[in-house]
């Protein structure tokens, strides 16, 4: 099995988002592309990063093979990758993965691959009342923001409003953050009712580490569900998380 992606430094920055979440993971690679789904230790996030076979530049892949890494590991690699470079992904025998960089030059790593089992994990589906596309880079800076006041973010958009408000409450300070159509914050947005859910901020510190993957984030959400936070990445990938409600 021989796998090439175009540009390295979307790994890099998705991955790097997902070790944050996830410790191992399992790769699965079959005719379609390749696949990661997986949960964080405590339930809160669902991971699901797709690259399907078009996207990448040699796809040599027989059966379906599934690869299990730790993902600190194939993070601290992936910071090595610079612009320019591609990607190559290949096993070796005695179970371990190289990591090849190829550039200006060529690079190689290898790291041990792990004997993990391949969670089936159902997909999710819920009502999301609120949708909308914003800039990656906003939203993290948003939460950035929102970070020091409170270990919880609100997300609220009242019904066909095409805005959406996000809010901070602490002990001492609060702070409300709004995303209009109209201010040009919001790409597009499609609103059937009202929306209102809070989340634990350090998982959405977390998964915004991945901005620099994609140049559009799309949000969905309802009244007491699950936020998904899909990056469109490029040639057709995505890098999706699902985070649970807070109930508190």
């Amino acid at each position: 099995m021989r796998l090439s992606f175009r540009e390295a430094v979307i790994w890099k920055y998705a991955i790097s988002a997902v070790s944050k979440i996830v410790e191992e993971v399992c790769f699965r690679i079959s005719e379609e592309g390749l696949r990661l789904r997986a949960m964080d230790p405590s339930a809160v996030v669902l991971v699901d990063f797709y690259i399907p076979r078009e996207a990448f530049s040699i796809f040599e892949v027989g059966e379906e093979v599934h690869i299990g890494v730790n993902m600190e590991e194939l993070a601290k690699i992936l910071r090595r990758a610079r612009k320019g470079d591609e990607l190559v992904l290949e096993p070796l025998p005695g179970g371990q993965l190289r990591v090849l960089f190829e550039g200006k030059g060529s690079r190689s790593f290898k790291i041990p691959s792990i004997e993990l089992s391949l969670q089936e994990i159902p997909e999710i589906s819920f009502e999301e009342t609120f949708k909308c596309k914003i800039m990656p880079k906003m939203f993290k800076d948003v939460i950035k923001e929102l970070e020091p006041i409170s270990d919880s973010v609100e997300f609220y958009s009242p019904a066909q409003s095409g805005v959406l408000y996000l809010r901070a409450q602490g002990d001492i300070a609060e702070a409300e953050v709004e995303l209009s159509a109209t201010s040009g914050a919001l790409i597009e947005y499609e609103s059937t009712g009202e929306a209102k859910s809070k989340y634990t901020v350090d998982y959405l510190v977390d998964l915004s580490a991945a901005s620099q993957a994609a140049e559009v984030l799309s949000i969905g959400f309802g009244v007491e569900t699950p936020l998904r936070v899909t990056y469109e990445l490029p040639y057709g990938g995505k890098l999706e998380f699902y985070v649970a409600p807070r109930t508190d």
